[in-house]
Order: structure tokens, then sequence, then C-alpha cells
């Protein structure tokens, strides 16, 4: 008996320890014994005598000798339970125990599984962007190797371009200056070598001016700094004189350099000279470089107010492949052996998209290239054209005042003036030009920005505040918008940026003819 008592002494703690629970059933599922803990997972109303399958879900469709393990079943407390079904030859022992602890832990493993399945995810994402960023590493490194080789072409390039005009200018001024140390008999042919020489030295400077213009502008294309700036042209002088400046390097070249024109030498347009001159000098000086036999050609019309231009040479012509990279800057085949900057077509298309037109480039191997565009270029009337004509022959009557530090750029335009029968009266600052305008009126006045004393701007500012309309031109050195810009808000008429051609000034002074009483603000 004593044995029997400490057996269920000891039952009764192990099952209190494992918090086990158990239901009897016999073979037609009848409750017929049940712990006294069975409320403590919610299953208050199984009864001895009771059906089991009535009472606890989880054990319908059960019989008595069904042996099954059922890990995880949530009980109607709602404490996750483990359940064990236990046939024997008389009872089914239903075992239940608390299996809270292992629904943790399952849950913290599904939870580890979860978080690795998304490391693992994580990890290929990561791998796959690493792969990417490798691809795009090398992809860059290989532009990098380009940009390289592109830069070297480039300093190369624009060294031997820059050198090439500055050798002939250096030389044909030192020949120059010796034939004027040691006069000769002044014949003839001596004054025309003399004159030839300077034509060389002129046509080297506008040469080299242009490259100075194409390096400054392509450090503009980004900043959409390139302006266009319109006024009355004569095309047919235009092209004159982009013929004249090229004709020499095809001459020297032994290249056939032809301008045909199916335009009036009376039109004049409304167009901006300026960038149309270095297009075309970009477009034809390209052509004849690269064209060692044949000839070179400009084809030229204006129908309506559109100017068609068309450049064809009879060079090497390009592959399609070279012809996608062309419009790149600092671009060149690789095999041309031809020295240059690679930044003149870049240039020319872009001057040409601001204009309202479109570059077409077209080539074939061995046979040549060929450029073409078409912009807008309103011709003026015939009495438009007439006040223009007429006012070129007024300009002697006009006081002109130039404020100008440089010496050597005011006795040079004083000279240039006067060939055109402009007086010019010059001063060294701005102080000295207000001094002028208070003591004389003047109906044009030509002024340097940065001059000792007192600026162009604060001039401009004291003529503006002064309510001085007298039409002031700013000449700069400064290619910088945002200088022509300043200079605009404080009243000038036009803004020149040096070497300042005369011819230039002449047309602005023409502008100011036609109406002196017109408002002159920018």
């Amino acid at each position: 008996m004593l044995e029997a008592n400490l057996q269920q002494r000891i039952n009764a703690q192990l099952l209190d320890k494992l918090q086990l629970a158990y239901i009897c059933v016999d073979s037609s599922m009848t409750v017929v014994e049940v712990s006294d803990n069975l409320s403590s997972y919610g299953y208050n109303d199984i009864v001895i005598g009771a059906n089991v399958e009535e009472c606890v879900d989880f054990m319908f469709g059960f019989d008595a000798q069904t042996q099954l393990d059922l890990p995880m079943v949530q009980s109607p407390s709602g404490i996750t339970i483990s359940v064990s079904l236990l046939p024997s030859d008389r009872l089914l022992t239903v075992l239940i125990s608390n299996a809270s602890n292992q629904a943790d832990q399952r849950q913290l493993l599904q939870q580890k599984a979860n978080e690795n399945e998304l490391l693992v995810e994580r990890q290929e994402k990561l791998l796959t962007q690493l792969e990417q960023a490798s691809e795009q590493l090398e992809s860059k490194n290989e532009q990098l190797e380009e940009a390289s080789r592109l830069q070297t072409s480039f300093l190369s390039g624009v060294s031997h371009e820059f050198r090439t005009p500055l050798t002939s200018i250096i030389g044909y001024t030192n020949l120059v200056e010796q034939s004027l140390q040691c006069p000769t008999d002044k014949t003839g042919s001596d004054i025309q070598q003399k004159a030839d020489h300077l034509r060389a030295v002129q046509r080297s400077s506008r040469h080299l001016l242009s490259l100075v213009e194409n390096l400054l502008d392509h450090g503009k294309l980004d900043s959409d700094e390139i302006m266009l700036r319109p006024k009355t042209t004569n095309l047919v002088e235009l092209f004159q004189d982009v013929e004249l400046l090229l004709k020499p390097l095809s001459d020297a070249k032994h290249i056939e350099l032809t301008i045909n024109l199916d335009i009036d030498d009376s039109t004049i347009v409304v167009i901006d000279d300026s960038r149309l001159r270095q297009c075309l000098i970009n477009l034809l000086g390209n052509a004849v470089k690269f064209t060692d036999h044949g000839s070179v050609s400009l084809t030229a019309d204006l129908s309506g107010d559109f100017l068609s231009i068309k450049v064809a040479d009879t060079g090497p012509g390009i592959s399609d492949e070279d012809l996608q990279k062309i419009r790149l800057p600092f671009w060149q085949a690789a095999d041309t052996g031809k020295a240059g900057t690679g930044l003149g077509l870049t240039i020319t298309e872009r001057i040409i998209e601001l204009m309202g037109g479109e570059l077409e480039v077209s080539s074939v191997l061995s046979e040549g290239t060929q450029v073409s565009f078409q912009i807008p270029a309103p011709m003026l009337m015939d009495q438009e054209c007439a006040k223009v004509l007429n006012s070129k022959q007024s300009l002697a009557d006009m006081t002109v005042l130039l404020a100008e530090d440089d010496h050597d750029i005011a006795a040079l335009m004083v000279v240039m003036m006067a060939e055109r029968g402009v007086h010019l009266t010059h001063v060294e600052n701005g102080a000295l030009a207000l001094e002028a305008m208070q003591s004389t009126t003047f109906d044009f006045v030509l002024m340097d920005i940065h001059m000792p004393v007192m600026t162009g701007y604060e001039t401009l500012a004291a003529l503006q505040q002064a309510n001085n309309s007298t039409p002031v031109v700013i000449m700069s050195a400064s290619t910088v918008e945002a200088g022509r810009m300043k200079a605009e808000s404080l009243g000038c008429y036009d803004y020149l940026i040096k070497p300042v051609d005369v011819d230039d000034v002449i047309e602005i002074m023409n502008h100011v003819a036609l109406d002196k009483d017109a408002d002159h603000t920018c």
C-alpha cells in the first residue's frame, strides 16, 4: 500500500511538473477517466461519460485504435499544446502537454529561417549590384582611358594648331620688321611682297582667333552661354570674307575651293554674321584639312527667309561607325594623321541648332563628305536696305568718344576709324570719359570694361544715374556671359568681344545713325 501511494505521489508530481493532462476513452470514444488539470488548458466541459469527439475538436474522426502525435495544437484557452494518442487493449489515452516553449522556439527558428532567407536574398542582390558596379567600373575605366587618349590627342592637336599660325605670324612680322630696318629701292615688287607678308599675318591671326573662339565656346556648351546677336548682314560680303580666309589654305594643298552663290549682291539679311562665319570657317576648314586631292565647294542659296548651305569635298570620306562619333567633342578618327582640336563640328552643330537649323552629315568612303544645313535669314525690304546704305554715308558727321587704357589698341582704333572718315576723341579711363561727356556732346561712346580709376561698369552706372542716353558700346576681353548681362543691365547699347573688328563698330554706328532719337537701352 505504501509503495502504491508513493507511486501515485511521484506520478502526480511528474504530471504537475510536466503540466501533463490526460483523457482516457473506451472503444466507443466515451470518456472514462480525466486528469484534474484539464481546465488549465480550457477543457472545462469534459466529464466522464461524455463523447470525446463532441468535447474535443481535434479528436473528431479518430477511433480508439488511432496512434498519433499532434505536435502543435491550439487549446481553447489559447495555449499551444502537444497531443499524443496512445491506444492500448481496452483504452485510448489522450496525453496533453504544454508546448508553448516548443512553439516559441519553432517561431524563433522560423523567424531565423526567414531572416536567413532575407540575408541570402540581400546577399544575392548585393552580389548582383557588385557585378553591375564592376561592369560599370570597367566601362568607366574604358571611358576614362578613351577620355585620356582624346585629351592627349586634343592637347597635341591644340599645340599643333596654335603653333602653326603663330609660326606664320612671328615669321612674317620678322620679315616685315627686317625690311623696314633695311629699306630697299621701294620697287613695286618690294611693296607687294610686304603686303603679301602682312596678309599672311592677318590670315594666321584670324585662324588663331577662330581656334581660341572654339575653345572658349566649348566651355559654354553645357551652360547654354552661347548667345546669338543677329544684325543686318550682306551675305555675299560674308561669303567673300570666308573665301579670302580659306583660299590660301586650299591653294597650299593644290585643292580647288569654289564658292557658288545663288544670292544677289545687294541682299541684306538679319542674322548673327559672326556665328555664321564661325560655322562656315569650321566646316570649310575641316573639308580643306582632310582633303588631299580634288576639290572643296560651298553652295548657298536664299529662298524666302531661309538660307541653305552645303559644303562638299572629295576627301577620304567617313565610315558609318565613325560617322556616329564625329559630333563628339575632341574626337577625331585615329588614322587621319591630321592635327586639330576636334571641337569645330561639335560647336558648329550647337550654333546651327541655336539658329533654328539642323546639321546633316553624309559620307561615302573614298568618295567624300557632304555637310548641309538650313537656317532662318529674314531679308530686309528695299527701303530698309536703302536706310542702311544711306546711314553709312553719314558716319563722318558723328562725334565718337573712345575710352581705352591700352595705348596700342587706342592708337590702332583711331587710325582705323580715321580711314573710314570717323573722328575719335580718346581718353584713358572712365572718369576722364565722364568729364569729356560733360563738356562735349558725343553721338557714340566706345568703352573698355577694365580701366584704371573708373571701370566701364562704374562709368555706365554713373551715366545711367545722370540719365545720359548716349549710346555706349562696351569692349571686353571677357567672354563670360555674366559680364555682358551686367553691362546690358546698366544700359549699354552693345557688347563687343576683343579683338574688336572695326567693321563691327561701323555696323553698330550705322544703326545709331538710323535713328539718333531711339531708346538705346539694351
